[in-house]
């Protein structure tokens, strides 16, 4: 049972940043202190082949409150057309409180 949530959570965090979910989550549910509206939010810049130079203001309010210890965890479980540094870059884009000096050292 831990192993199943621990693939949704890692499917849910991968659409919560940027990735198109094609399964239904429940409306409200959170992981890492980020729901599904950050999709949206953040879907342009980080996007593989993104353009743009920093993230819109929605996108930054949307992660602020994100525990990106958690989100660490899930790095290396992202679609192909996601842009994984840009991800991780958003703490420091965005300016969030206490990002991890290091990811993935888990």
């Amino acid at each position: 049972m831990a192993a199943g949530m621990r693939r949704n959570a890692a499917l849910l965090v991968a659409l919560l940043i940027v990735a198109v979910a094609l399964a239904p989550a429940a409306s409200g549910f959170t992981v890492c202190g980020v729901d599904r509206t950050a999709v949206d939010a953040c879907r342009s810049y980080c996007a593989k082949g993104s353009k743009e130079t920093s993230p819109s203001d929605a996108c930054c309010a949307k992660v602020k409150p994100a525990d990106w210890e958690c989100l660490c965890s899930f790095k290396n479980s992202l679609p192909n057309d996601v842009n994984a540094s840009r991800i991780m870059d958003l703490q420091y884009k965005c300016k969030c409180d206490n990002p991890p000096a290091t990811c993935g050292a888990n």
